[in-house]
């Protein structure tokens, strides 16, 4: 540890105390003030309160060099993270992260990644047919990662400043079902299955709002959205928006109401879609696997999942309903995801759009 120098030196014709230490590897001088008026006890406070910051920012740069990134990822990062972050999203992140950021950098200690080597990494994603939302989200975790560790003095730049989401391979159109696809569907499927399929595409619920429904959220006023099921864990909605007041269209209320009466626990606390057991709801995900889905397919609408008919709800209600701010609102998102994320206008929906805009200029 550097504890400099102290010593009594003539300064413009009066004694003086002068310190001298190393910074950055550079001989560093100051006078303190007068011996006179100074103890030597007081000279070394000053003398100490100047090199303490540098002795703090020399041990955390020896640390950072014994710190890997894979350390302080699970040390640091994900455990601040995780105040804030929904258990759903804390899993996908730390997903994403591993498969495509620890496999790649985590054993390497944080001073010695560069920023030409993350670029080449994001590159090397891209060229392997990674969609540019997971290569996005790699890049935003890399910035955030290296952002924090920089506030801890860890790093004295961060290398993920100024990476960029290089151009990806276009990914499968986006698929929304049709009208006539909606209808065929009802008719085959079973009146439980037909309501689980109907709340996705007519009231355009996800999956886990739709299983976490009991009977207590049917109201006069719409389904109350106060919770949803994820990987069959109960848990409170994906966002603030989320929690929201959906009016069910006339067929899925008729539908309810029949649907509802079958059930053998009808106290508001009963889940809608119980499991045999009656205590937890079903997984969405096995009624799709071994029922709906394979219906559909049989019907010959193949290809089709709860992403699918979330996307086609939204696409159909902005036929319905021109102001962007209720179908978000009603969708539980913003509008700019509303708009730019889900909404898959069809070709005969943009012929008409074309043909209106002619007759407005005629």
């Amino acid at each position: 540890m550097q504890r400099g120098s102290l010593q009594v030196v003539m300064h413009r014709g009066k004694k003086v105390w002068r310190a001298q230490w190393r910074q950055n590897g550079r001989g560093r001088t100051r006078i303190l003030g007068p011996y006179t008026d100074m103890s030597r006890a007081e000279a070394r406070a000053i003398l100490d309160g100047i090199l303490a910051p540098l002795e703090q920012s020399r041990a955390r740069s020896r640390l950072a060099h014994a710190v890997t990134l894979r350390r302080y990822v699970l040390d640091e990062y994900l455990t601040t993270k995780s105040r804030v972050w929904k258990a759903s999203t804390r899993l996908t992140t730390e997903q994403l992260m591993e498969a495509h950021i620890l496999q790649a950098f985590g054993g390497r200690e944080l001073t010695s990644i560069t920023r030409k080597e993350l670029q080449a990494h994001l590159d090397g994603l891209a060229e392997r047919g990674l969609s540019a939302s997971v290569v996005g989200h790699v890049r935003w975790q890399l910035s955030a990662i290296f952002a924090m560790a920089q506030s801890d003095g860890l790093i004295a730049v961060n290398p993920a400043s100024g990476l960029i989401t290089p151009r990806c391979k276009a990914g499968e159109p986006k698929r929304s079902l049709s009208v006539d696809d909606v209808r065929r569907a009802e008719l085959i499927l079973e009146p439980r299955d037909r309501l689980l399929f109907r709340l996705a595409v007519y009231e355009g619920l996800r999956p886990g709002e739709i299983i976490g429904l009991k009977l207590g959220d049917i109201q006069p006023d719409g389904l109350h959205i106060e919770r949803r099921v994820y990987r069959g864990k109960v848990d409170s909605p994906k966002s603030a928006r989320s929690r929201r007041v959906v009016p069910p269209t006339d067929g899925t209320r008729n539908l309810m109401a029949l649907y509802v009466e079958s059930l053998p626990d009808r106290s508001n606390d009963a889940w809608l879609f119980p499991s045999e057991a009656l205590r937890t709801p079903i997984s969405y995900s096995n009624i799709w696997r071994r029922r709906i889905g394979p219906a559909l397919k049989a019907a010959g609408i193949a290809g089709a999942n709860y992403q699918v008919l979330r996307r086609t709800w939204v696409t159909h209600i902005a036929e319905a309903e021109r102001d962007a701010t209720i179908r978000a609102k009603l969708a539980g998102h913003s509008v700019e995801v509303h708009e730019n994320v889900y909404r898959q206008p069809d070709a005969s929906a943009m012929r008409k759009a074309m043909r209106r805009l002619e007759k407005l200029r005629e």
